[in-house]
């Protein structure tokens, strides 16, 4: 093959490989183009539920540190949260034990078809 032969196969590659970036570069541009309304609609929707978000939740207040507040509102409290979160613990068990429960369930009856074999003779 003469020198000149490998100047216009590298060439030709290498031209071809441009093609094949720009027709990406194109595919992802519109692409990109056709995601763009997509993210307006959703920033239009994040800034209403933020709004909602806003106007629905008071705002954190930071409460006073506990030594310097009194004994009993910090018993109380202490009490209060212990028995909030005992419910939750206990709301959790029946909920762990009522899907055991009906995971264990079966029908005695449901193999029966493997003990009873017809006997030959």
């Amino acid at each position: 093959m003469p020198w000149w032969s490998w100047i216009l196969i590298w060439g030709g590659l290498v031209l071809l490989l441009l093609g094949v970036l720009v027709l990406g570069a194109v595919l992802v541009l519109r692409k990109a183009a056709a995601l763009m309304p997509e993210v307006d609609r959703l920033e239009a929707l994040q800034r209403e539920l933020a709004e909602l978000a806003e106007e629905s939740v008071e705002p954190y207040r930071r409460r006073p540190v506990a030594l310097l507040r009194g004994g009993r509102t910090v018993r109380q409290e202490r009490s209060e949260f212990v028995d909030r979160r005992d419910e939750r613990r206990e709301a959790k068990r029946e909920r762990k034990l009522d899907r055991a429960k009906g995971l264990i369930h079966a029908d005695p009856m449901q193999f029966r078809h493997l003990v009873d074999t017809p006997k030959k003779g």
